[in-house]
């Protein structure tokens, strides 16, 4: 699920609805473990199946056409940055980064959206104090 804006919880809301949807389906049984949650094609994704991330311009952050800085505050906030496109893919040219959380692996929905959201609140703090691109 996707969608323009800054409100997390409308996303994960939509994205939850769908879920419900699908498995009230007969028929439909998804790979699911008690202890483990859903197992995922992803074994990074085991236990939730979720990965949530926005899209930011961090335009200070990025300044030198690379996402070392940013990476260098996301870090200890527990967050991922990459590219627009994904893993592997090139910062915005408008210093537009797509951050996540770093952890996937056995913890809530919930959590992973509250570690993004307050994550990027610490990150939008650093971005303005950082030189303005010039």
């Amino acid at each position: 699920c996707m969608k323009k804006g800054t409100k997390l919880n409308e996303v994960f809301d939509r994205l939850k609805k769908m879920l419900d949807t699908i498995e009230s389906i007969d028929g439909i049984d998804f790979a699911v473990s008690s202890k483990y949650g859903y197992v995922t094609s992803c074994p990074s994704n085991l236990g939730t199946g979720m990965r949530a991330s926005v899209h930011v311009k961090i335009p200070n952050l990025t300044a030198d056409g690379t996402e070392t800085a940013a990476k260098k505050v996301c870090k200890p906030l527990g967050l991922s940055v990459r590219g627009t496109g994904g893993e592997h893919t090139p910062i915005g040219a408008d210093g537009t980064v797509d951050i996540s959380p770093s952890s996937r692996l056995f913890i809530k929905e919930r959590d992973i959206i509250a570690k993004l959201y307050s994550g990027v609140q610490e990150l939008m703090v650093e971005e303005k104090k950082a030189p303005p691109r010039r």
